[in-house]
């Protein structure tokens, strides 16, 4: 008989700690307790997503207009057949490319960029704004294969581009302190302020060539990584060097000369202006000099007008609290109700050599999502979109100045398309929970999530280990699509059916999830 009641109050203390055990699994979020469980939150929302781009500087000005090689890059980067990405970023050169060696610098071919400003039509009897004012000394023949190729990209059967954003890594150089498009000592301010509305005429009457020709222009970043030293022996490439208040009064000069222009024009300049595109991960850094431009900003009426604040990412930190920390400091500095968008203009891998592999990819893709996660960027883009150099920075791999259509790609191209292909602008980004998951896991899988429009979820997966690693997801989805880059795939579609909670990740990948 003690026996038996022995028994019975184990049974029933079992099943009391099944109980409390239940209990502390289950929530909301996860009703069925289910065990190491991804679960969407999309009541608690973030950033609405823009999009993704990359850059055509320096490469695209060696694309042979009406070339096979034109017709497959246009393809390769900007179309629904592609890797898709909306947003291009187009280089205003500073006409480096028009100088013969310059004193100790040693500019590489492809990093010596032209101008749409037609310097042979300089007038030695008018001032220099008058010159820049000039809008008959402007012309697409300066730069006409990245014209071409820019055009080619818009116009081409299902193009993906809704965004054409101008930057400048220089002003033009018949107008800076050195006459060359970078400065004569490191930290030298090349551009003179007397100088100030002879550049913001450029910039207007390079966007101005651009948009009546046909092409549309939807943003202009003047200023790019005014912290660096742009000077002194061994530069390599076009750069100015401001200090945080010149920076920001050229910002305000150029955007009181386009709405002066606006007032009068019969077709206006809908561009709005970026500002500043600070430099290199030292951006997040405590220390960094990033927030002093955007306070020096801050002083002048054009803060209100900017499309946004741009940051670059070389050498990335996968810190996240330095990215919150870089969020909440520039929200410390701005006036109530100020709202601000974060864009990501820049990242590469400061790197020799080209890691073709799934290393590169899930480093991208991770860096992607913590930019998206915790610095809250809008828009995400990679640098050069194409190279042929034996380094670290090309989402596909071609010969430059050749007419062939031979393209080589690399996993990261695939990584980013996972995020491309399926998070669109207008998207945005809801919360996504890890519940009753194994500690075990720990950093190596990682993951964001968004939601459309019409209610659809994805979520995009980040293993970055040697291990397959399930998982289950909560929800009472009803249909399910998942797509995978890892050492076997490469955006390929890896399941299509009803819903179900179970699901493998694979090693070393990158896995999009999609829900409806």
């Amino acid at each position: 008989m003690k026996k038996l009641k022995f028994l019975s109050v184990l049974i029933v203390c079992a099943l009391l700690v099944a109980v409390i055990a239940g209990c502390a699994q289950e929530s909301t979020l996860n009703p069925a307790g289910l065990e190491n469980c991804l679960a969407v939150d999309t009541s608690a929302r973030g950033q609405t997503i823009t999009g993704w781009g990359a850059s055509s500087a320096w490469w695209s000005q060696t694309v042979p207009e009406d070339s096979a090689a034109q017709q497959a890059l246009a393809k390769a980067l900007y179309s629904d057949s592609g890797l898709g990405l909306n947003i291009y970023r187009y280089n205003i050169g500073g006409g480096s490319a028009e100088l013969d060696e310059e004193e100790g610098v040693n500019y590489v071919q492809e990093r010596k960029a032209f101008s749409l400003f037609d310097s042979s039509k300089y007038d030695e009897n008018l001032s220099l704004t008058e010159n820049f004012k000039d809008r008959s000394k402007y012309s697409l023949d300066g730069d006409a294969n990245a014209v071409a190729f820019l055009r080619a990209c818009l116009e081409q059967q299902g193009s993906t581009i809704d965004t054409v954003v101008v930057f400048v890594n220089s002003p033009h150089y018949l107008m800076t302190a050195s006459g060359n498009t970078h400065g004569k000592g490191e930290y030298d301010s090349n551009l003179p302020e007397e100088n100030y509305e002879a550049f913001a005429y450029y910039v207007i009457n390079c966007v101005r060539t651009l948009t009546e020709s046909g092409i549309p222009v939807d943003v202009i970043s003047p200023v790019n990584e005014p912290q660096h030293k742009w000077g002194g022996d061994g530069s390599t490439q076009e750069g100015c060097h401001y200090e945080p208040a010149e920076a920001a009064a050229v910002v305000n000069t150029l955007w009181s000369k386009l709405n002066e222009y606006n007032k009068t024009a019969s077709v206006p300049l809908g561009a709005k202006i970026s500002a500043v595109e600070n430099g290199n991960y030292t951006s997040y850094d405590v220390k960094s000099r990033a927030v002093e431009y955007i306070y020096e900003l801050s002083k002048y009426p054009c803060f209100y007008d900017l499309h946004g604040f741009s940051v670059h990412a070389y050498g990335e930190p996968m810190s996240d609290e330095a990215r919150k920390s870089f969020v909440t400091r520039i929200e410390n500095l701005l006036p109530e109700n100020y709202e601000f968008g974060v864009d990501m203009t820049e990242v590469c891998h400061m790197e020799g050599g080209v890691d073709a592999g799934m290393d590169s990819a899930t480093y991208v893709a991770k860096v992607i999502q913590k930019d998206i996660n915790h610095l809250n960027a809008r828009s995400w883009s990679w640098w050069i979109a194409v190279s042929d150099y034996d380094y670290n920075d090309g989402l596909v791999y071609w010969d430059y100045y050749s007419s062939s259509a031979q393209l080589r790609y690399v996993k990261r191209y695939y990584a980013m398309m996972q995020y491309v292909k399926f998070v669109k602008a207008g998207d945005t980004r809801v919360d996504l929970q890890w519940l009753n998951a194994s500690s075990a896991y720990g950093s190596d899988l990682s993951g964001t999530a968004f939601v459309s429009d019409d209610g659809a979820v994805t979520v995009v997966l980040v293993n970055d280990s040697n291990k397959a690693l399930p998982i289950n997801i909560a929800g009472g989805y009803e249909n399910m699509q998942i797509y995978c880059t890892d050492e076997d795939n490469d955006c390929a579609a890896t399941y299509s059916g009803a819903f179900k909670h179970s699901v493998t990740v694979s090693p070393m990948s990158v896995t999009t999830i999609r829900l409806s």
